[in-house]
């Protein structure tokens, strides 16, 4: 109940700060687990991507901010989960694995963290062991514009429009013989496709 009644009230107010031009939606599975794979722009992200798709989104965020009583008991209804960014997580890469098997979409940001002022960041491996052991499709995801919505360093939003697109699920059937890290890249390169579309 928490989850659809906090969306639709980012739903609500989204108008206000960050207005939203989809593409693609149709492209979302409408029932069984799928890797929702986007690139990262703003802190807004984990919100816009999951108010838009009308299943129960999860998703990870960054283990500091599960230090806080409260925000850590709205991120968790949120379906959200920890992760310790700059290290093999281990354990919330098998939580992530975990969701899939039950059917749970999966939103997972390949770079790791923010992307800042267009620096080319470099793709974590920890989504390609994912992809590779588990046999979820990729909804590979582009976002635009949060990052002028609330800027990095930014303590108020200014009102921007966000563009997202999603593209069409796909497998990475051929795994063998490729690392990781070459399974990640190609994830990111689908993501960044979607950015040629404007």
């Amino acid at each position: 109940m928490f989850y659809w009644f906090t969306w639709f009230f980012v739903k609500v107010i989204r108008g206000l700060f960050f207005p939203i031009r989809v593409y693609g939606i149709e492209h979302i599975p409408s029932k069984g687990a799928f890797i929702l794979a986007s690139n990262h722009r703003s802190y807004l992200d984990p919100m816009i991507i999951p108010i838009l798709i009308k299943r129960r989104i999860s998703f990870v965020a960054k283990k500091s901010l599960f230090d806080n009583r409260l925000l850590s008991w709205i991120l968790t209804h949120l379906e959200a989960f920890p992760i310790r960014r700059g290290t093999a997580d281990f354990r919330a890469i098998r939580e992530i694995l975990s969701r899939l098997k039950r059917g749970m979409p999966v939103l997972i940001f390949p770079e790791g963290t923010r992307l800042v002022r267009q620096r080319k960041q470099k793709v974590q491996a920890g989504i390609g062991m994912i992809v590779a052991k588990s046999s979820a499709p990729i909804v590979p995801v582009y976002i635009d514009g949060s990052d002028k919505v609330l800027a990095p360093g930014s303590k108020f939003p200014k009102r921007k429009r966000v563009i997202v697109r999603f593209g069409k699920p796909f497998h990475i059937t051929e795994t063998v013989g490729k690392s990781y890290q070459e399974i990640a890249e190609e994830i990111m390169g689908s993501i960044e496709s979607l950015a040629r579309f404007r």
